[in-house]
């Protein structure tokens, strides 16, 4: 009797310190607070100029079964995530997930509830770009 009230003691203690993406399973409202594509340094003559810094956008998430929505202008994109897990050596998010959909890619703090955003295609540099930005519950 006593050995089951401890395990299940330390399964309580294990899971309330231990975030799940079950807690973003609330739809939340994100903003970025800084958006910038890839800066070409040098522009041969005759090209089109790097893009200005991106414009802020205001987004929704939503987090179902390994799955996370991102709702943005009308459109709903789809992302497979899993734990963040960092490596020996690495400073990651311990209480992180991490989201890819083709080239793009989602790291979500669930603690504090920032992000950071990546869209990475390697055919076209004008499509590089990285964001961050936080988010709240609705």
């Amino acid at each position: 009797m006593i050995a089951n009230r401890v395990a299940l003691a330390g399964a309580l203690l294990l899971l309330s310190i231990t975030p799940s993406a079950s807690q973003l399973r609330r739809p939340l409202t994100c903003t970025e607070a800084a958006s910038v594509g890839l800066d070409t340094a040098a522009v041969p003559e005759g090209t089109k100029p790097p893009p200005p810094p991106q414009k802020a956008r205001t987004f929704s998430l939503v987090s179902s079964g390994g799955l996370l929505t991102v709702i943005s202008a009308g459109r709903s994109d789809y992302y497979e995530c899993q734990p963040a897990s960092p490596r020996l050596n690495e400073r990651s998010p311990h209480n992180a997930i991490k989201c890819q959909n083709g080239v793009y890619f989602f790291l979500i703090d669930l603690i504090k509830l920032n992000f950071v955003e990546a869209q990475l295609n390697p055919e076209d540099r004008t499509e590089i770009k990285i964001s961050y930005g936080s988010c709240r519950g609705l």
